[in-house]
């Protein structure tokens, strides 16, 4: 992302995006697949334009809610960047409430952004493990 970019998309959408999230994109550490956060421009547009435009799941997506990343199961990440708020949000479609203003309290998926990619980065060193590990092994010894 460049500064241009996200200068497009506030006027777009008509959000100041916080410093912090600004920040964390303009030096994050993923490849395009590693993680659920958009890291380029249209992803974030095309996110928002249909969410605020269709809609979620039958709710109607609330404008403060800006979308930053989904996971590809038809739950979002979002922040709200008016608050001030720090933390980062999904919006989970299996058992999560309906997105309201109301409701953040129960939709927290992490602190603060270094902490969710903090996790996401320890998240994705153990799978690598795991299937380094499982390469090594003989056929024999996956059951053992």
């Amino acid at each position: 992302m460049t500064p241009a970019a996200f200068n497009r998309i506030e006027q777009e959408f008509g959000v100041t995006l916080p410093d912090w999230y600004r920040r964390q994109l303009l030096k994050y550490p993923f490849i395009k697949g590693d993680d659920a956060l958009y890291a380029d421009e249209a992803g974030i547009v095309r996110a928002n334009q249909e969410l605020r435009r269709d809609g979620w799941f039958g709710f109607p997506w609330p404008r403060e809610f800006f979308v930053i990343g989904d996971t590809g199961c038809g739950d979002y990440f979002f922040i709200v960047p008016a608050t001030g708020d720090q933390r980062i949000f999904i919006a989970d479609h299996e058992g999560g409430p309906a997105p309201a203003i109301d409701h953040l309290g129960e939709m927290v998926q992490a602190e603060t952004i270094e902490q969710y990619v903090s996790e996401t980065l320890e998240f994705i060193r153990e799978v690598e493990k795991r299937a380094e590990r499982r390469q090594n092994k003989k056929w024999w010894q996956f059951w053992i």
